[in-house]
């Protein structure tokens, strides 16, 4: 899979999966996961290869190394891939999206603004 939309097809696939199985959202999560790392399509400017990989990394870590919170964790992959699926193609709000899961949801640190 070399080009952006069999990725972003893949990752519809992968998500719509999650929302439409009874079983865990973990084994798709970490599918999108192991998407974003492995084709990495972000060079042609695509922001969802990146945002993806940190998005459901950190989704799929908290059920490894917090398994207590596993429904919580799985809870919040199902909100992902849901919100994933209705903004999946419009730009801007792929990149609320981002924002929005990277930094408020998940908590990574915003960069610095760039100073001229």
């Amino acid at each position: 899979m070399e080009d952006e939309e069999a990725f972003r097809a893949a990752v519809r696939a992968q998500a719509a999966a999650m929302l439409n199985d009874d079983a865990s959202p973990y084994d798709p999560a970490l599918e999108i996961w192991g998407l974003a790392m492995r084709e990495w399509p972000g060079d042609d400017g695509d922001e969802a290869c990146y945002s993806l990989h940190l998005i459901w990394g950190a989704l799929t870590d908290w059920v490894e190394f917090r398994p207590a919170e596993a429904d919580q964790a799985e809870m919040h992959m199902i909100t992902a891939a849901r919100e994933w699926m209705s903004v999946e193609g419009d730009r801007e709000a792929e990149a609320r999206y981002f924002d929005r899961w990277v930094h408020d949801i998940l908590e990574y640190e915003r960069p610095a603004p760039i100073q001229s």
